[in-house]
């Protein structure tokens, strides 16, 4: 009778797992993040990609643009004995034709989420189930600035949109996408050369059974101080006057203007020790087989 008793026990326990599984796969709309992220050793997408740096002496960006592809080489295992996919980047010369390795990254597919990791910073590029206006913190995992000191990157909301809609991506005409928001700024677009101005994007797209196909982040501060300077004419040994100019930061203009025989000119707003600061990278697919 015990052994009955725990056949029919056993039998419940797995029963119920069966029915929560058929649910959660039969309920309307869900869609699973692996529909957006095809991978298998072998795969190949190549892009166009334009890369925004600070130029010397922090005054500008700079924008280079190159080929490249990722290349999906080996199924590992990670340090949590988890199954992970070893990306190679490779660079095109355009003289030689040649493709030069430039980059190594990781891709851990999870039941429920997937793990990106490049440079040592580990993102959750999507998860279940996609559905539109869905968010989650896709970095989680970070915990130092990337772009610049006031990125604000640690607290970024990723957010799916235009979910399962088509949309063309370079000369591809995808019938299938989903776009993920991983930040916009809404503060500070309009650019004022005299004061603090700063701007954050970063989106990604993905399309059905091909994976990224669209990447545009763009993170930048521009910091500048003023310096106000004003010009007196005040009294001159010997007679007439003088003409001086004082910068108000560390002299109080209005004490001078308070003394005998002191008068202003005219005060001028100068900027001193301005610079950017920034990182862009805008990725198009090319290829895919």
């Amino acid at each position: 009778m015990k052994n009955v008793n725990r056949i029919c026990i056993y039998g419940s326990i797995i029963l119920l797992i069966c029915l929560a599984a058929c649910k959660k796969t039969s309920e309307p709309n869900y869609v699973e993040y692996k529909k957006y992220f095809s991978l298998r050793v072998g795969k190949v997408i190549t892009y166009k990609l334009d890369s925004t740096i600070t130029a010397p002496f922090g005054v500008s960006f700079l924008k280079n643009s190159y080929t490249i592809k990722d290349s999906v080489v080996a199924l590992i295992k990670d340090n949590s004995n988890r199954d992970t996919y070893r990306i190679f980047r490779f660079q095109l010369d355009p003289a030689t034709g040649e493709w030069n390795s430039t980059n190594t990254f990781f891709i851990t597919p999870l039941a429920n989420s997937i793990e990106y990791v490049e440079n040592n910073h580990r993102y959750i590029s999507l998860v279940n189930p996609i559905t539109e206006g869905k968010t989650w913190m896709g970095n989680s995992y970070i915990t130092q600035y990337i772009y610049h000191p006031n990125d604000g990157i640690l607290s970024w909301d990723f957010t799916y949109m235009e979910v399962e809609q088509p949309k063309k991506i370079g000369n591809f005409n995808f019938a299938n996408t989903v776009t993920v928001q991983q930040y916009d700024s809404s503060e500070n677009k309009v650019f004022v050369p005299n004061f603090y101005n700063s701007y954050t994007k970063s989106y990604e797209v993905y399309a059905d059974t091909v994976g990224l196909v669209y990447k545009d982040v763009f993170s930048w501060q521009y910091q500048a101080s003023t310096v106000i300077t004003c010009r007196f004419e005040k009294p001159k040994t010997g007679g007439g006057l003088d003409t001086i100019t004082v910068n108000c930061g560390s002299v109080r203009c209005d004490s001078l203007r308070n003394l005998p025989n002191y008068r202003v000119i005219s005060c001028d707003t100068l900027l001193n020790n301005f610079n950017y600061e920034g990182y862009g990278v805008k990725q198009m697919i090319l290829s895919h087989n």
